[in-house]
C-alpha cells in the first residue's frame, strides 16, 4: 500500500512492490495475477478495517449526554485516522492513484457511514420519533462530513491537533448544528 501510496497507481511497479514487501517478483505473482488485483487486495482489506473502526467510533447511548457522545465517538475514529494515516489519505484525498471502481467502493462506504449515523441521530437525538427521514440523513450527512473535516485537519499536520483536543471542537459544531429540542 505505501509504494501505491508514494507512486500513485500508474507509478507503482511490481518490481517496486516485491521490494517493498520483502520477496521477489515471481512470489507477488504467486499471489495476484497483477497489479490491479493487487491493488483490489488491498484496498478491500483497509476498507473492511476502516469500516469497522468507524462504525465502532459511532456512539451508540448518550448516556453523559450527547455531546459527550460525540466527543468519544470522534476521538476514537480521530484515533483511527492517526493509526493509519495512508488508508484514510486514499479516502479523504483520493491519493494512490483512485479507480473510478474504488472510488465507488468509498461512495458506498460513505453511505454506509451515514446510514449508521442516522440510526444515532434517531437512538439519542429524536428518542420522541419527530425526526423525519430527511432530517435524519441530513444530521448523518453532517456526523459524517464534520468526522471527515476532522480528519483532513489531522492528515494535515497543521495547527497541532491530536484527536483528543480536536474531537470536543467537531462534537461543539455537531452541537451547534442541532435543531432546537
Amino acid at each position: 500500500m505505501e509504494v501505491f501510496l508514494e507512486r500513485g497507481y500508474e507509478g507503482a511497479s511490481m518490481d517496486a512492490i516485491a521490494r517493498a514487501a520483502g520477496v521477489s517478483k515471481p512470489v507477488v505473482y504467486d499471489c495476484f495475477a497483477g497489479k490491479e488485483e493487487l491493488f483490489k487486495a488491498l484496498f478491500q482489506r483497509e476498507e473492511a478495517r476502516v469500516t469497522e473502526e468507524i462504525r465502532a467510533s459511532l456512539p451508540t447511548s448518550a448516556p453523559r449526554g450527547p455531546e459527550a457522545a460525540l466527543v468519544d465517538g470522534f476521538v476514537a475514529y480521530l484515533r483511527a485516522v492517526v493509526a493509519s494515516p495512508g488508508a484514510y489519505r486514499i479516502i479523504l484525498h483520493g491519493e494512490g492513484g483512485m479507480s473510478a471502481a474504488v472510488a465507488r467502493r468509498i461512495r458506498a462506504g460513505r453511505e454506509r457511514q451515514v446510514a449508521d449515523a442516522m440510526v444515532v441521530a434517531r437512538s439519542w437525538l429524536d428518542p420522541s420519533g419527530q425526526l423525519d427521514e430527511r432530517g435524519a440523513r441530513l444530521f448523518g450527512e453532517l456526523l459524517v462530513g464534520i468526522g471527515e473535516a476532522g480528519a483532513r485537519a489531522l492528515l494535515s499536520g497543521r495547527d497541532g491537533w491530536t484527536p483528543e483536543t480536536l474531537a470536543p471542537e467537531l462534537a461543539r459544531v455537531a452541537m451547534a448544528a442541532l435543531p432546537a429540542r
